[in-house]
């Protein structure tokens, strides 16, 4: 028997080649040995019936069904023999892809050296420049030289030409011009050598290049070849290997449980069964309250998925006790029988619990039904079960953290946000469709002291819940700095640093905008956001542009913030989407009145905003300003007899103000606070009264640190250090902070107290 395989082909070749000498190695007639084949269905006929079969697996049967045939044991050194030419048939057969590597890394080494060679050559045309021009120096210097000795030469006698030079400046110049045009001849030669490797360089790339295309070229066609020869060879599997083909292909595509369980269902309807149907216990979904439990004719499940007419669609179905018993107390296939046709009953399990079945109905006879389940069938199919249940698992477990990212987002956008009297703020929140889940998104409004406010919009970047969890810690964050009065561009700064502590997934952009109703004005700073709106009191409206800073998380990055004027009855909106064209929609807001609640609902409704796929926040803020605002400034030396004076000076104040009311406490809070600031500074210290609708007081000295709240007996002398302690039981809000000198305690006081 002689063999032969059609193809022609290298890798047919090389494997004939291979069982010749492999025969002849073992004294094995070939004849002998295709008689055995015949009878064996094993890895060996299939592999060379056209099946696709490992090389090793190939020879380890070869060489077992040998010592069958012979009754005698394989020596090692046949053996080693054997996979040495095994390697080299499988050498032969992934010569194109072998080929490819190889000239895809020549190429690269021959473009290296391209770029090397083109370094070079840049290196010496510079220096060849660099010779050029001092030796055209040094030519003009030696030819003034020259000039000046012969106009010397001309005007005087030999005699004084002697003493006045020897003329070794002209040598000097000459012998220099000669090296310099000795070294131009010498860069003239390496540069031409150069010029020639480069030159060689490419020509050797162009002709890696054209190998290498056709070796792929070569390659792809053998790669369709084989395809096409594995979809016709697919067409003679068994059906076991189609049906676990089509699993891994079909079934945990989608990213819940209800698209997981109609996949799993689908994948065995028709071929395996009439119908299926996936049906779990309520405590896999999730559902709060809903029946789960036996009945008199067997166990409550919920019904997951369908394929086929599994019934009626319902959406909770009875497993008979029995099936169920065997189930959840064997977790093994259950066969049954019904009008309908054979049942096979197939446990999902995980982590050793039981969670729900897979039912495959068989159907009846006349309706094109199948025999009962064999034995091999049922371990195929648990098997392909078991893989289901994990990845139903794994989408529950998706969803799970899914909704639990939904929920801490909702439970960080706040439902309103704060005001003051002169700044309206509101906003709007629109959750995306992502597959990935919730986003990091924003907003949050922090009312300051002297009726200042601070807004902050950000968005951070990615989806699920490290986004979520990202933008909870970065939004405890601004609010952190925001208490300490940190300017916008200087709180960027500081959240930057947290982020970078945080991790490097930190990644978001943010907008952060302080107003002050007594300046009209609103200091804004931006990390990568999308730039504000700010729509004008009489119409029309104006994009804010901002100084171009790097996202927060990027790290060793400056930022810088600009400071606008705000007129009464100005709008500035905010928006956490860049694919918004906030700008360009906000044109469309004609006319002037409008509430921030309904500028936000109208962006919204932008064309970005519409079909965006990630969540949406908006943040308008209405600023009014302060029609009354007083102020009155003080300063005094550090001297314990300037406080009764400053005592006085904010009793007169307070009572032309009208504010009479909170004068007793204003004055004693003032006087506790320039005791304690005496004691402490040693420079001015100064005193700053705002009035509008409640009190604004600022005492700032020179010293660094912040004093500390401590307990002190509140009767005791003045100067004991009491002054906070009655600050925090006296005044409606108070705060310490450092400020450009130095520092600042402040507190407010409403004359409503009065």
């Amino acid at each position: 028997m002689t063999l032969e395989l059609p193809g022609g082909e290298p890798e047919v070749a090389a494997l004939t080649a291979f069982l010749g000498q492999l025969f002849r190695a073992l004294g094995l007639s070939l004849t002998r040995y295709a008689a055995r084949c015949n009878r064996d269905k094993g890895s060996v006929s299939r592999y060379l019936s056209g099946a696709r079969i490992a090389p090793k697996d190939f020879v380890d049967e070869l060489l077992r069904q040998v010592a069958e045939t012979t009754g005698q044991s394989v020596s090692p050194d046949v053996q080693e023999h054997a996979h040495r030419l095994r390697m080299a048939a499988l050498r032969v057969r992934n010569a194109s892809r072998h080929e490819v590597e190889e000239l895809r890394e020549r190429l690269g080494a021959a473009e290296r050296e391209l770029q090397l060679a083109g370094v070079r050559e840049r290196h010496l045309l510079r220096s060849l420049q660099a010779t050029e021009a001092q030796a055209a120096q040094a030519e003009q210097r030696y030819r003034q030289l020259e000039t000046d000795r012969a106009a010397a030469r001309y005007e005087t006698g030999p005699g004084a030409l002697e003493r006045r030079s020897d003329g070794s400046g002209a040598d000097f110049a000459r012998e220099e011009l000669r090296e310099l045009k000795r070294e131009l001849d010498l860069l003239r030669a390496e540069l031409a050598r150069a010029q020639g490797l480069r030159h060689d360089a490419e020509e050797q790339c162009v002709r890696l290049e054209a190998r290498l295309l056709a070796a792929e070229a070569a390659l792809a066609t053998q790669r369709a070849r084989r395809e096409r020869e594995f979809d016709y060879r697919a067409e003679l599997e068994s059906p076991a290997a189609v049906l676990t083909r089509e699993f891994a292909r079909t079934v945990g595509t989608g990213a819940d449980p209800e698209t997981t369980a109609a996949e799993l269902c689908a994948v065995f309807v028709p071929g395996w069964a009439a119908a299926a149907a996936v049906e779990v216990r309520a405590a896999f979904v999730g559902e709060d309250g809903a029946p789960d439990g036996w009945t008199p004719d067997g166990l409550l499940l919920h019904r997951l998925g369908t394929a086929g007419a599994a019934g009626e669609d319902r959406a909770r179905v009875v497993v008979p006790r029995a099936q169920a018993e065997r189930i959840l107390r064997e977790g093994a296939p259950v066969h049954a029988d019904s009008p309908e046709g054979p049942v096979l009953a197939l446990p999902l399990a995980v982590r050793g619990e039981v969670f729900g079945v897979l039912r495959l109905f068989g159907g009846a006879g006349g309706d094109g039904g199948r025999a009962a389940y064999g034995r091999a069938e049922a371990e195929l199919l648990a098997g392909l079960a078991e893989r289901g249940a994990l990845l139903l698992d794994s989408a529950r477990m998706h969803r799970a953290e899914a909704r639990l990212a939904r929920a801490l987002q909702r439970s960080m956008i706040p439902d309103t946000l704060p005001g003051t009297p002169w700044a309206r703020p509101a906003h709007r929140f629109r959750p995306g469709g992502h597959r990935g889940g919730a986003g990091g998104d924003w907003v949050d409004a922090v009312p300051l002291h002297g009726n200042r406010i601070a807004l902050v919009v950000g968005a951070v970047l990615g989806h699920g819940l490290p986004a979520v969890q990202a933008m909870s810690r970065l939004r405890a964050g601004v609010q952190a700095f925001t208490l300490l009065d940190v300017p916008p561009a200087r709180l960027l700064r500081h959240l930057d640093d947290l982020a970078q502590r945080l991790g490097d997934d930190h990644l978001a952009t943010c907008l952060y905008a302080v107003y002050d109703p007594v300046a009209r004005t609103c200091e804004l700073a931006s990390a990568g956001h999308l730039p504000p709106v700010l729509l004008h009191p009489g119409g029309g409206s104006t994009e804010v542009a901002l100084p171009a800073n790097a996202p927060i998380g990027v790290g060793g990055v400056p930022f810088a913030a600009r400071t606008i004027e705000v007129p009464d009855g100005s709008v500035l909106v905010l928006c956490s989407g860049n694919r918004v064209e906030l700008a360009d929609h906000c044109a469309g807001l004609t006319g002037s009145g409008w509430p921030p609640e309904q500028v936000c609902d109208f962006v919204l409704e932008a064309p970005g905003a519409v079909e965006r796929r990630d969540d949406l926040a908006v943040l308008a803020a209405a600023f009014d300003g302060a029609p009354r605002a007083e102020e009155e400034r003080y300063e005094i030396l550090p001297r314990p007899v300037e406080v009764p004076l400053l005592r006085r000076l904010v009793r007169r104040q307070l009572a032309a103000w009208g504010l009479g009311s909170i004068a007793d406490t204003a004055t004693l809070l003032v006087g506790e606070l320039a005791t304690d600031a005496v004691a402490a500074a040693e420079e001015t210290i100064g005193l700053r009264l705002v009035w509008t609708d409640r009190l604004l007081v600022e005492i700032t000295d020179d010293q660094r640190e912040l004093p500390a709240l401590a307990e002190v007996d509140p009767l005791a002398e003045e100067g004991a250090g009491r002054g906070l302690l009655l600050l925090s039981r006296l005044a409606d809000r108070w705060g310490a902070e450092r400020s450009a000198y130095g520092r600042k305690v402040w507190f407010e006081l409403s004359p409503l107290r009065g």
